[in-house]
C-alpha cells in the first residue's frame, strides 16, 4: 500500500541553502539592547554591543521559518486537495496515484539515457557498470513522479487557496546591479541581481531556477550576474570569475556564463581558454585577458557589494531588492515578482 506521508514527501519543496562562505565569528540571537551576553573580565558586554554582527542573521533565521512554515502549509494543502479528490472519485489516494505506475512499463531509449545525464550534469563515462544499468529504472520512476506531481500541480491550480501565515517584516535592499549586461529585456520591469560562483553545485541549480523564471515571465523580468566566488571552499572559482568577464568584454558573458555552469568540474585555465575557443570569442585577447587578471578588481568590487548587502552564501538572488537565497524554488521568486508586477 502507498503511503499518503510518502507521496507527500516527494512532492514537497526541496530546502536548498547554498555554498556558504566559512565565517572566522559566529553570532548569536539578539535580545533587549540592554541584556547582558557576556562579561570579560567584569566589564559587560551587552545585546546592543553585538546587534549590529547579527543583524542579517537574524533576519535570515525570520525569513528561514517562514519558509519552513510555508512549505509544510503547502504540503498539508496538496494533501487535503487530493484527499478531496479522492473523496469525490468515490475512490481512495493510493488508488488515484496507482493509475499512473503503467508509465514504468515503456521503454527507455538512449535519447532518454543521454538527456537524462545532461539535465543533471552527469558525463556518462564517470559511471560504473552498476550505475550505468540503475538509470533507465531510474527513469522510469521519475515518469512517475512527474505524473503524480503534475496531477497534484492542476488540483493546486484549480483551487482557491489563501495564505495567512503573517511574512516577517523585510528590509528592501538598493542593490547597484553591477557593469553586466542583463539577461532579458532591459526595459523589463523586475530586475534580480544574481551573487554567484562558478565553482558552487548549489550555483548551478540557481542557474536552472533562474531558466525556470526567465521561461515563465520572458521580457518581465531582467538578470545581472554579479561575481561571488568563495574562495575558501572554491578555489577555481575567482578564476572561472575572471574568465567570465574576460568574455563580456566581447559581449558573449551569458553564453560563457552557461558554459561554466554545464562543466563546473573542469574549471583549470587550459578548459577555460578551451570554452572561449568553444564559443568562437577571439582566443588571443580572451587569453591575454585572462593571464593579465585585468578584472581581478572588477570581482573583488563586486564581492566588497555584496557583503555590504549581506551576502554570506551563493547564490543569493534580490528580486527587486527582495533578498532569496539559496536556489528556492520558483514559487519562492514567483511570489515577489508577482507581486511587483501587480504594482
Amino acid at each position: 500500500m502507498i503511503r499518503a506521508s510518502v507521496l507527500f514527501l516527494t512532492l514537497s519543496l526541496l530546502v536548498v541553502t547554498g555554498c556558504v562562505k566559512q565565517q572566522e565569528n559566529a553570532g548569536g540571537q539578539g535580545g533587549e539592547e540592554n541584556e547582558v551576553y557576556a562579561v570579560v573580565n567584569g566589564q559587560e558586554i551587552k545585546a546592543k554591543d553585538v546587534q549590529d554582527k547579527i543583524k542579517n542573521d537574524l533576519q535570515e533565521l525570520k525569513r528561514n521559518e517562514y519558509e519552513i512554515k510555508k512549505r509544510a502549509t503547502e504540503e498539508v494543502v496538496q494533501q487535503k486537495l487530493v484527499e478531496e479528490e479522492a473523496k469525490k472519485q468515490g475512490t481512495t489516494i493510493d488508488k488515484i496515484f496507482s493509475q499512473f505506475d503503467s508509465l514504468k512499463d515503456g521503454d527507455v531509449s538512449p535519447d532518454d539515457i543521454k538527456g537524462f545525464l545532461k539535465s543533471r550534469n552527469i558525463e556518462e563515462k564517470k559511471l560504473t557498470k552498476q550505475e550505468k544499468d540503475s538509470i533507465p529504472q531510474i527513469i522510469k520512476m521519475q515518469r512517475v513522479y512527474e505524473a503524480r506531481q503534475k496531477f497534484v500541480q492542476d488540483l493546486r491550480a484549480k483551487a482557491n487557496v489563501q495564505f495567512k501565515i503573517p511574512k516577517p517584516p523585510e528590509e528592501i535592499v538598493n542593490v547597484d546591479p553591477g557593469h553586466g549586461t542583463p539577461w532579458g529585456s532591459p526595459s523589463a520591469k523586475v530586475t534580480i541581481v544574481e551573487f554567484s560562483d562558478f565553482q558552487c553545485p548549489f550555483c548551478a541549480r540557481g542557474r536552472q531556477r533562474l531558466d525556470e523564471v526567465m521561461d515563465k515571465y520572458k521580457d518581465k523580468v531582467k538578470v545581472y550576474f554579479r561575481y561571488f566566488p568563495l574562495e575558501s571552499i572554491h578555489p577555481m572559482a575567482f578564476h572561472a570569475a575572471e574568465a567570465a568577464a574576460c568574455a563580456l568584454d566581447q559581449n558573449k558573458f551569458w553564453e560563457y556564463h552557461n558554459m561554466l555552469f554545464d562543466h563546473q568540474d573542469k574549471l583549470d585555465e587550459k578548459s577555460l581558454i578551451g570554452y572561449a575557443k568553444d564559443l568562437k570569442l577571439d582566443g588571443k585577447s580572451f587569453e591575454d585577458c585572462l593571464k593579465s587578471h585585468k578584472h581581478q578588481a572588477d570581482i573583488h568590487a563586486d564581492q566588497e557589494a555584496g557583503q555590504k548587502v549581506g551576502v554570506n552564501s551563493t547564490p543569493t538572488f534580490f528580486v527587486d531588492g527582495h533578498a532569496v537565497r539559496g536556489a528556492q524554488p520558483i514559487e519562492a521568486f514567483s511570489e515577489i515578482i508577482d507581486e511587483s508586477l501587480a504594482k
